[in-house]
């Protein structure tokens, strides 16, 4: 079945999701130990038995990466101990592999990650984790052709969770929107065996409706995620992008704030400034700048990782702050080059562009952008950028219709952003009229043209 043309699938089947949340930061030094939770304390007294087996390491392997995912952590060591431990007991085992492959996308070591996936499907074919976990790397990597080839593998394999969501977030980048939408509710329905599963999807869920305007289903979507997960950072700051553009601004702080204190991220800081910058309190602004900047401070520079993970220069977030705030252009473009490098996918390539746009580099930014445009991705902030690279570019026909685009998908897509697309526009049409009066004869020069002979 290939999910490029078809919206639906018939759940089969439910297998533990091993989606890694390639969007979210992981930044910071390596956590404690995690306490453990019930589950995982009865499998690590299980694997301290003499009788203990390679798919008892692996079980405790699967809770250890599920905990961080309930605590939005990001250190994977104790996991991949335990899938060590299962392939010293059985150097074959296709799911401790799987497990290993997993860990590795964790940490953005997608070569590596890579190389688990295969070595697993060369044990056996027909294990759907692995098909997904390579999609997982494809997409990153912004190799979208290869992502809908391994993720249709994985639906067919098993349409579960895992698949319906990761095919949802590809169909959505790749400019289906509304087939996106389709599966990602076909994921919620399938349901998953911990709450994070489900509330991760309606969270996703959320985000692309707000992205398409509909603000009332989208703020019921990310309430529900925000019940069902209370502590996932990720639900919280996409409830507060909501409540901020239904301009309920304190309760768009409180969940930022909510997100930082369970684990300081950067969505949650920039979403902050956003805030204050609304509010029109300078030393705030300055205040919540500055917390930004130290958080990105002092770490590997890889645009998801953290310090002692797999690494690669440049930090895309931190481009794209540095260029939304116009502070530091030449360190946002050098950031976002070094990042580029390794992922060429559509976030990261807008990213780029509009660093080149902020530090006056149009025509670069022109060409760049144009790279991923006909993806048509329904971001609004993506258009947004295409029509102010176009503005500066002087293509103006052009820059209208792509601020015409971020504006009819969600008129307040971002609270400053959305107004500046609209003055641009404003802008555009006034320079329009006064072409067309221009170009129109006043009523002097037409007494003064000649009469046409009889």
């Amino acid at each position: 079945m290939n999910i490029r043309t078809i919206s639906c699938f018939l759940a089969l089947s439910l297998l533990p999701p091993a989606f890694v949340s390639a969007h979210e930061p992981k930044k910071g030094k390596p956590e404690a130990d995690p306490a453990p939770t019930p589950e995982i304390a009865a499998l690590t007294a299980l694997t301290r038995q003499p009788t203990t087996t390679a798919a008892d390491w692996i079980r405790l392997g699967d809770a250890l990466m599920q905990l961080q995912r309930d605590q939005v952590g990001h250190d994977f060591t104790a996991a991949a101990k335990a899938y060590q431990e299962a392939l010293k007991r059985n150097p074959k085992h296709a799911e401790a592999m799987v497990g290993m492959a997993w860990v590795a996308n964790s940490n953005h070591d997608f070569k590596s990650g890579a190389e688990w996936a295969e070595k697993a499907l060369a044990i056996d074919p027909d294990i759907h984790d692995a098909h997904a976990l390579l999609g997982d790397g494809a997409v990153e990597l912004g190799d979208y052709d290869a992502a809908f080839n391994h993720y249709e593998d994985a639906v067919n394999l098993s349409a579960d969770l895992s698949s319906y969501s990761r095919s949802a977030h590809l169909l959505w980048l790749t400019g289906n929107a509304a087939h996106a939408q389709a599966f990602m509710q076909k994921a919620i329905d399938a349901g998953g065996p911990y709450p994070e599963n489900t509330a991760w999807c309606r969270a996703e869920l959320a985000l692309m409706q707000f992205n398409a305007g509909a603000l009332l289903a989208a703020a019921q979507q990310a309430e529900k995620a925000v019940a069902q997960a209370p502590r996932n950072p990720r639900a919280l700051n996409i409830l507060a992008r909501i409540r901020m553009a239904q301009e309920r601004f304190p309760e768009a702080l409180e969940c930022f704030e909510k997100s930082t204190a369970i684990t300081p991220n950067h969505d949650a800081l920039a979403g902050i400034v956003d805030i204050h910058t609304v509010s029109g309190n300078g030393e705030m602004v300055k205040a919540a700048i500055s917390k930004v900047l130290a958080f990105h401070e002092g770490h590997t520079h890889d645009h998801h990782d953290h310090e002692g993970h797999h690494a690669v220069t440049g930090d895309a977030q931190l481009a794209r702050f540095l260029a939304d705030h116009g502070l530091q252009p030449a360190r946002a473009v050098k950031e976002a080059e070094a990042a580029f490098k390794t992922y060429k996918n559509i976030p990261v390539t807008d990213t780029l562009a509009w660093a080149y746009h902020k530090n006056g580099e149009n025509e670069k930014a022109r060409r760049t952008i144009l790279r991923i445009k006909d993806w048509n991705t329904p971001d609004p902030r993506i258009h947004y950028h295409l029509g102010m690279i176009q503005h500066a570019s002087g293509n103006r026909e052009a820059a209208r219709k792509a601020l015409s685009t971020a504006l009819s998908l969600n008129p307040k897509f971002h609270p400053t952003e959305a107004k500046a697309a609209a003055d641009t526009l404003d802008t555009l049409a006034q320079a329009a009229r006064t072409e067309r009066l221009a170009a129109t004869p006043s009523s002097a020069e037409k007494a003064k043209a000649p009469k046409p002979s009889k």
